[in-house]
């Protein structure tokens, strides 16, 4: 028995000084700009962009910001882009691809979880704070559109977190799954229980299925133009499916697994916000943003110090690559977080 342990002992002890090796290594790389990186989720390794300031050494101390994308978004989106920008203005930013989307290990693939989404954070958050120059007191969130919902429900339950940012924020998933919006209109239709009651009919029989015969049933999350959806599906369609504006990106794809469709529900995070009473919020919306509202409700909700901010003019999707747009919400983010980290 004790040889097991001793055996086991000194497995562990290898495993550990291979990952410290690897990982020192992989920081003795690290450049001001884009370094590619990896970390663990879970055992899921997931892929990541770090950006580093133009002044960065690994010696100098630097507020820090894990950038979350909005739902089945990878880190070549906007999350990259904000990130990037953050980065040119004085912060350490990771940007990444959560498991099962993107370059990130994970399967089935493309699973839309609220619960895992925030594990992946969670760990974003842990890999963040080893990275040489970064001040484990000064790091915060920036959460996009369904990525300002599951940041938020991470910093009710993280402490580590001393700011949380939103964009165009999606925040209360299952108002959302009950509001007569969703993009899976097509196939259900009539008063919001019965509709959310289909969803979830289409999610147990995908996992039935990916039960009995390993197949994973995947849905388009993203409807392409012309669907008939409306025009906030319209406008997602042209960043999604579009090259020049970066969102049709090769490693990403429109569709997700139609069992996650419960998990995508989970939770209401505006709901219990105020526990995530004494970090500062700040929520940015479009003026002309369907969306705005679930900022609205969670910026009432929230306790302490908190704002926020409209742009004039912008709807949801011209937050995530429109220059004009997204030149006043750096501007704004900038000023939040240097003041609050």
């Amino acid at each position: 028995m004790h040889r097991i342990l001793i055996t086991l002992n000194v497995f562990i002890l290898l495993v550990s000084s291979s990952f410290i090796q690897a990982q020192n290594k992989e920081f003795a790389n690290l450049k001001p700009g884009k370094n590619k990186v990896s970390f663990l989720s879970e055992d899921y390794k997931l892929a990541a962009h770090l950006f580093l300031p133009d002044n960065y050494d690994g010696v100098k101390s630097f507020p820090s910001i894990v950038v979350v994308a909005p739902a089945s978004g990878i880190k070549e989106q906007t999350a990259g882009l904000y990130a990037q920008k953050l980065a040119q203005n004085g912060f350490i930013t990771l940007a990444f691809d959560h498991r099962t989307f993107g370059e990130s290990e994970g399967e089935p693939r493309f699973m839309e979880s609220a619960p895992m989404k925030v594990e992946d954070i969670k760990n974003a958050i842990s890999y963040l704070a080893t990275i040489p120059g970064v001040d484990k007191k000064k790091l915060a969130e920036l959460g996009i559109c369904s990525g300002a919902g599951y940041s938020i429900q991470t910093a009710c339950f993280d402490p580590r977190i001393k700011a949380v940012a939103t964009i165009s924020g999606f925040i209360d998933f299952m108002d959302y799954g009950l509001s007569g919006y969703t993009q899976y209109m097509q196939q259900v239709s009539g008063d919001k229980i019965k509709q959310f009651q289909k969803q979830m009919q289409i999610a147990a029989l995908a996992r039935q299925k990916y039960f009995e015969t390993g197949e994973s049933e995947l849905i388009l999350g993203i409807p392409p133009k012309g669907s008939g959806l409306g025009v906030f599906w319209e406008r997602a369609a042209d960043y999604y499916y579009n090259l020049d504006r970066g969102g049709a990106f090769p490693t990403y794809s429109p569709k997700r697994a139609a069992m996650s469709l419960d998990t995508r529900y989970y939770f209401n995070a505006s709901e219990h916000i105020d526990l995530m009473r004494g970090t500062p919020f700040l929520a940015i919306i479009g003026s002309d943003a369907y969306t705005k509202t679930y900022s609205k409700v969670a910026v009432e909700r929230a306790i302490g110090d908190k704002e926020l901010h409209e742009i004039n003019g912008a709807h949801h999707f011209d937050l995530y690559d429109g220059d004009k747009y997204v030149r006043q919400a750096i501007t704004k983010l900038c000023s939040f977080f240097h003041d609050k980290l």
